[in-house]
This record gives structure tokens, sequence and C-alpha cells, in this order.
């Protein structure tokens, strides 16, 4: 169930900042936190997915990781 939660944590941030630029009342901000989340996410994940092939290209070694 670790799921819920990676997806949540990027929603909560996006509402943290969402808040500073729109009153939580309107139709933007909810269209501005999702937007803001799903940029959150996909670069999470697209982090998750190029990571080894960076740290392989970059020279780090398996043994210090």
């Amino acid at each position: 169930m670790w799921f819920p939660i990676v997806v949540r944590i990027p929603f909560a941030i996006a509402g943290i900042v969402a808040g500073w630029f729109f009153a939580e009342s309107t139709l933007r901000y909810d269209v501005v936190q999702l937007a803001i989340s799903l940029v959150m996410l996909a670069a999470s994940i697209a982090c998750v997915i190029y990571a080894p092939r960076f740290l392989k290209g970059s020279g780090a070694r398996k043994d210090k990781l």
C-alpha cells in the first residue's frame, strides 16, 4: 500500500505551492494543484527510471552506492 503515499506527497506539496498564488475555494486552485502535482509525479518517475543510466554513465561504481 505504498503507492497512495507516493501519489499523496506531490499533491500535498502542490497544494502548498498553489496556495501561495490562488485562494483555496476557486477552480483555478484545483487546476493549478493538479498541474503541479502531475509535473512533480512525472519528474519523480523519470528520475527513478533514468537514475541508473546516469549513475552508470557518470562512472559511479555499484559497491559505493
